[in-house]
């Protein structure tokens, strides 16, 4: 039964990835994008949960919805579309690290990286929101690796939420003048190098504070 079920989940996983590639938005171009959006109108506030939920198994950065949630709708839908996508997307990644890959991954953690592991295992929801904060970092492969560690989801979930907010609120509340306007390019810009540099000291002050360098 077990193994039936990873075969249902990989079978799923292709057909998404399949329905991503023949409406040709696996490239995450924001005009194509916004341009299907448009053409489904009505069905925009669906649409756009959806795609932004199963984003995830079609490897597509969370960014690129929380920018284009700012685009399609106003500033606070756009944010409560996002974390709610947020939300849905990222439990399904703790969904697959457990029913899938847990136990591989934390045997390759162990073998591979056991210093980072211990620190994992200690302090699993706090280097999770280091992950989720630093735009530069593969948030999703960060809440898979803290998934796999045994952290209890409703911490996960909330974790999940909190970090994901600063980023959600500055891409919902500029809206489409993250594309359009270059002053807020720049803005945007030193920002995202500013919470880069930032999270980038908290997780080297993680390593030397249990000595994992």
């Amino acid at each position: 039964m077990r193994k039936l079920g990873k075969v249902l989940i990989i079978v799923v996983w292709a057909a998404i990835i399949y329905a991503f590639f023949k409406l040709n938005l696996l490239n995450g171009d924001m005009n194509k994008l916004s341009n299907f959006f448009k053409n489904h109108g009505e069905y925009k506030t669906l649409l756009f949960i959806a795609l932004s939920t199963f984003r995830v198994l079609a490897l597509i950065p969370s960014a690129v919805f929380m920018i284009l949630g700012g685009i399609m709708f106003t500033p606070m839908q756009g944010l409560f579309l996002t974390l709610i996508s947020v939300i849905l997307s990222e439990t399904i990644i703790f969904i697959l690290s457990k029913v899938m890959l847990a136990a591989k991954v934390q045997q390759y953690l162990v073998n591979k990286y056991p210093k980072v592991y211990k620190l994992l295992l200690r302090n699993n929801t706090r280097i999770l929101a280091l992950g989720i904060l630093c735009p530069l970092a593969p948030s999703d492969v960060a809440c898979f690796l803290a998934s796999s560690t045994g952290v209890r989801y409703g911490r996960f979930i909330v974790t999940v939420v909190i970090a994901n907010i600063p980023m959600a609120i500055l891409y919902s509340f500029l809206g489409d003048s993250v594309t359009s306007s270059l002053n807020n390019s720049l803005i945007i810009g030193s920002m995202v190098l500013a919470i880069s540099c930032y999270s980038i000291y908290l997780w080297n002050r993680e390593q030397k504070q249990y000595k994992i360098v």
